[in-house]
């Protein structure tokens, strides 16, 4: 059984007329499936946030640094798409940041509601160091992998883009 798996019997009462009932072979396997895909995320993130840590930021604050090019301005709707998130998430996260001096904030041409954010010097130069040691991180998770489970990670990145 998985890790995550209650023992046998699977059936539990959640109310004195309702059971759930126990998981389908189909459904225990892909239970162990996405078991499988969370583990390795968390491997590979634990990875990545105790190489960051010595830099002071967090894999969420890299992950805005890599997606800033040098020179370049972002809105924050667009730094959100590139993060594959909300803005609400977003707008944290770019306001710690303004505050630790590794991004600033930009005026729109046009509009006064819009405010782009683009890398400091700081924020250039952190992110040029933390890619370093973000690379080798991920490069010790990555090279435990064979050949063949790394084609399968590609594949899956492929498909869920």
């Amino acid at each position: 059984m998985g890790r995550f798996l209650p023992e046998p019997p699977y059936t539990r009462t959640v109310s004195p007329r309702r059971a759930i009932a126990p998981p389908t072979a189909a459904l225990t396997d892909d239970l162990l499936v996405y078991e499988g895909m969370v583990a390795a995320f968390q491997v590979a993130e634990a990875a990545v946030k105790k190489a960051l840590a010595s830099f002071g930021i967090t894999p969420a604050q890299f992950g805005v640094l890599r997606r800033v090019d040098d020179g370049e301005e972002l809105s924050l709707t667009e730094l959100a798409h590139r993060l594959g998130c909300s803005n609400a998430n977003v707008t944290r996260l770019i306001e710690n940041m303004v505050r630790a001096h590794l991004l600033e904030r930009g005026t729109h041409p046009s509009d006064r509601r819009v405010s782009p954010v683009r890398l400091t010097p700081q924020g250039l130069q952190l992110k040029e160091q933390a890619a370093q040691a973000y690379s080798r991180a991920v490069a010790r998770v990555v090279n435990q992998l064979g050949d063949e489970e790394r084609s399968v990670f590609l594949a899956l990145r492929s498909r869920f883009e």
